[in-house]
Formats: C-alpha cells, structure tokens, sequence
C-alpha cells in the first residue's frame, strides 16, 4: 500500500475555484444593490432604471451563500490535507469539493431567478416550475448528495487518524 499523499495540488485546485466562487457571490452583492435601488447605479454614469431579475432576498441569499461557500471550500480543502488521504481519494475529494460547491452557486442563482425558487422539478406554492428553478434544483441537489458523500469520508478519516493517536 502507498503512503498518503503530500501533492498539494488538489489542495490548490480546490482553492482556486473557491476563489472564482468568492467572486460570483461578490458579484451578487453587487445585483443585490442593484436590486435594491431597483437600477444601476456608477457614480459618475448615469443612472439606468432597470428591472433586476429575481428577488432582493434571492440576492441577499446568493451574495451571502456564495462567500460562506467559498469559505467552507477553503475550510475543507485545508482539513482534507490534515486528513492523510492516499492520491486517487485526495484527487476525488478535491473534485468532489469543487462539485459542490458549484453547485451550490448554480442553485443560489438558479434558485433566485426561477418562478418555484428551484426547490422542486414539479409546480410548487412557490411557483410554476420552469428551466431555470430545474437548473437549481439538479445543482443544489447534486451539491447536497456530494455533501454528505464528503462528509461520510471526511469523518472516516478523522475517525481512523483518532484511532492511531
């Protein structure tokens, strides 16, 4: 059998997208202000009245959403270094991380502009089922399946590294 791993590649590959996921819920804040003012607002522009798609607390949820999902993929990636995983698992807990939490971005967005807040395939008192609340449904979906794959392995490992200390 091989030792774990020290390639931190996967670590940096998770961080980088969780970076990239940062700035998408930055950008919501951003479409939440613009939500809220109900126009697009660039001190010395002009102001464009515009109709912003979606909801200011679907806004609020994907500007929110987005940097705690950056933040628990940073988190992650870091405990899945301390974790001693051999390669190939390193390699499909980082994928799985990144899965995750794109998903999760697809959702919040998804969820915001879509007429049923992408909580279900099917008509819901929310709303009509359409394109996009199916979009965040199979992301958010995914997402939540991948979460507790993950954390299923996580939790193996911690266990067993408890049990050689």
């Amino acid at each position: 059998m091989s030792a774990p791993a020290t390639d931190n590649r996967s670590y940096y590959r998770v961080v980088y997208h969780a970076i990239l996921m940062l700035t998408v819920g930055l950008i919501a804040g951003v479409m939440l202000v613009f939500s809220l003012l109900g126009a697009v607002n660039f001190w010395p522009f002009p102001i464009w009245h515009v109709d912003i798609p979606g909801s200011t607390r679907g806004w609020q949820a994907a500007h929110v959403g987005g940097i705690l999902n950056a933040v628990m993929l940073i988190a992650l990636a870091t405990v899945m270094l301390k974790l001693r995983l051999f390669q190939q698992r390193l390699t499909q807990v980082s994928w799985g991380l990144i899965a995750m939490g794109w998903g999760n971005t697809v959702f919040y967005w998804a969820g915001n502009v879509s007429s049923n807040r992408g909580l279900s395939m099917a008509d819901t008192h929310f709303g009509a089922t359409d394109v996009a609340g199916m979009l965040a449904f199979l992301g958010g979906g995914a997402a939540m399946f991948i979460a507790f794959i993950l954390m299923y392995v996580f939790a193996g490992a911690a266990l067993n590294l408890s049990r050689q200390s």
